[in-house]
């Protein structure tokens, strides 16, 4: 097979081109506003190839913008929102979850005694699969942000948060399984 396809148009190479000056011209205006708001690197730059992406997509339509500027920003503002409704979002989730968890320890009947919860508690912890295990220390124990353990770990923010709500899912299922063997003894 040949490296230039028979269908190889022309109007590709000028939108690659058209898209590569696009990027080289607005990729740094658009981190620096998105790292002023949400005041991290790693966000920034997420959000940021977001933008890029959806103007890949659309690459067909670009000669019909009129205002580039205009539209990138807004597209920038629209990704920074969405990124702020779902961080709300889960973090709401997040304290409706330990709230739980707290109701179902302090719910417990005087015959559990506060040490054999916390030793359930402990044993749920090691039950964690090792990442999860050390992504859900880091942040109860040490008291790290999300964005802190996502650059200790190297890995991403979304990997962090899907590994915390996981880990809370199965700590509270854990406790909530055994908590009732316990009663029944």
């Amino acid at each position: 097979m040949s490296p230039a396809s028979p269908y190889h148009d022309q109007n590709d190479d000028v939108l690659q081109q058209l898209f590569n000056e696009l990027f080289r011209e607005h990729e740094h205006k658009l981190y620096a506003f998105v790292v002023k708001v949400l005041r991290s690197d790693a966000q920034a730059k997420d959000i940021v190839q977001d933008v890029f992406l959806k103007l890949w997509t659309i690459r067909e339509q670009l000669h019909e913008i009129g205002n580039m500027d205009a539209f990138l920003y807004r597209l920038t503002e629209n990704k920074v929102y969405d990124y702020l409704r779902a961080a709300a979002t889960r973090e709401k989730t997040r304290q409706e979850l330990w709230l739980r968890i707290r109701q179902a320890g302090e719910a417990m009947p005087d015959q559990l005694e506060t040490k054999e919860y916390h030793t359930l508690i402990q044993q749920a912890i090691h039950r964690l699969p090792p990442q999860r295990k050390t992504i859900y220390l880091l942040s109860k124990q040490e008291g790290l942000k999300q964005q802190q353990i996502a650059r200790e770990l190297q890995i991403s923010p979304h990997t962090v948060r899907n590994h915390l709500a996981e880990a809370f899912k199965s700590i509270r299922n854990y406790v909530k399984k055994n908590l009732q063997s316990l009663l029944s003894l």
